[in-house]
């Protein structure tokens, strides 16, 4: 557990000399993470105890075209704490219905504070409508190992070495 300290303004009054700060502090566990909801907006939720992706979902109604990557808003916006990531990944039950997300995976970085977007393609040949608080997206919070780069001149050997795209077969 960590502890978070916050101060409090408890009033004016309408007296100058009344106007007070009090401190309080907030035990929270390790791994939280904290959010801000815009109006109508809905906290991530893990819909089952296992589930490792936390459903969000959209803040308004958006029509999906044919074929138009568009963009989603959750009105979520994170501060994830350093050296993690926050990765966005379609729902299983979208991507059965031809809706997917336009970029594969989206990346939050621990530095972004902007809300949480999400850019859905309709696969389809007709209009989708997202209602709004219809869950869209799934997000992970994720570990994040920064390595250094170094430059080599040569790699070491491995069995596979090169191959790639179905060099270690197709079954």
């Amino acid at each position: 557990m960590t502890n978070s300290t916050y101060n409090v303004n408890t009033g004016y009054y309408g007296n100058p000399q009344s106007y007070t700060t009090q401190s309080f502090t907030i035990s929270e566990p390790e791994n939280a993470v904290k959010i801000t909801l815009e109006k109508g907006s809905a906290t991530p939720v893990f819909k089952t105890p296992d589930s490792v992706g936390a459903d969000l979902s959209s803040i308004s109604e958006v029509v999906l075209k044919p074929n138009t990557p568009t963009l989603v808003d959750t009105g979520v916006t994170l501060a994830l704490q350093q050296n993690t990531a926050g990765l966005v990944y379609i729902r299983s039950s979208l991507s059965l219905q031809g809706i997917i997300l336009a970029n594969g995976v989206g990346v939050i970085d621990p530095d972004y504070r902007g809300t949480v977007k999400v850019v859905l393609t309709n696969t389809t040949d007709k209009d989708i409508v997202v209602y709004a608080g219809s869950r869209v997206a799934q997000l992970i919070i994720t570990p994040i190992n920064k390595p250094k780069f170094i430059e080599v001149t040569e790699l070491p050997n491995t069995v596979r070495g090169s191959g790639g795209f179905g060099s270690t077969g197709t079954n």
